[in-house]
């Protein structure tokens, strides 16, 4: 089984079709959908992404996204997870501009804790003229980490040669995904590979994602191929593609 544990689709285009071929010629079984703030940028709301995974029970697994700087944000996450099944938070601090750091984030870890979610914390480049890449530097989910040892914490576009992978071994609750980045650096080096996971000093906190979305389903593929050819365990795999995030989502 393959799930890709970071994807987008967007509101305004009704017909998923070629996001749900790329999963299927990719051999990808199931896809994580979060959504992306803030509107001049594409929202897409919170209600849409559960409507998707009502639409696609067995393909979409949905995540709710809010801003730390709204004053319904807590209220906006509690709809999302108790009225709409969402299981996870998706925050990308350099385009909602905001620091991992801000005060404000820490009642919104503190709810994610109580229900015992993920949060899925952009890291790494962004094109947006207006983003601020101050706020996505990953040492933050290190602090973070320290004051919130109950939270779990996914590292999204990871990076190979950073600390990233030694966040992995430095803290339990810390996890990374290997969108974009990880595959990347793998087609240029591919014996990248024992070193990764020899940094991370283990197999369980490491999950595939890809940042398909509607207008590039070819991402499952590509993310994938890199991947799949790594010279690691089969069981490092499989906990890879499903097992990692099947277990942080409660799916088993």
């Amino acid at each position: 089984m393959v799930i890709d544990s970071h994807t987008h689709i967007r509101e305004g285009n009704e017909d998923i079709g070629a996001f749900l071929a790329g999963m299927d010629e990719a051999g990808v079984d199931m896809a994580v959908v979060s959504p992306i703030a803030p509107v001049e940028l594409g929202f897409h709301d919170n209600k849409y992404i559960a409507k998707l995974v009502k639409e696609h029970p067995d393909r979409i697994i949905g995540y709710a996204s809010v801003h730390p700087a709204d004053l319904n944000a807590l209220d906006e996450l509690r709809r999302g997870v108790e009225d709409y099944g969402l299981k996870g938070l998706k925050l990308h601090p350099p385009i909602q501009n905001f620091s991992m750091l801000d005060p404000r984030v820490g009642p919104i870890v503190e709810a994610c804790i109580d229900y015992d979610i993920p949060i899925l914390v952009h890291t790494g480049p962004v094109y947006s003229r207006e983003s601020r890449m101050i706020f996505s530097n990953s040492v933050d989910i290190d602090e973070l980490a320290i004051r919130y040892p109950e939270a779990k914490l996914i590292i999204a576009h990871a990076h190979p040669f950073g600390i990233d992978p030694v966040m992995v071994a430095k803290h339990e609750n810390v996890y990374i995904d290997t969108t974009s980045t990880t595959s990347e650096y793998l087609t240029l080096f591919p014996q990248l590979d024992h070193m990764l996971y020899d940094w991370m000093r283990r197999d369980d906190r490491i999950l595939f994602g890809s940042d398909s979305n509607q207008n590039h389903p070819e991402r499952f593929a590509s993310d994938l191929k890199p991947l799949r050819a790594m010279d690691i365990p089969e069981e490092s795999k499989e906990k890879l593609f499903s097992s990692n995030i099947k277990r942080l989502l409660h799916m088993d």
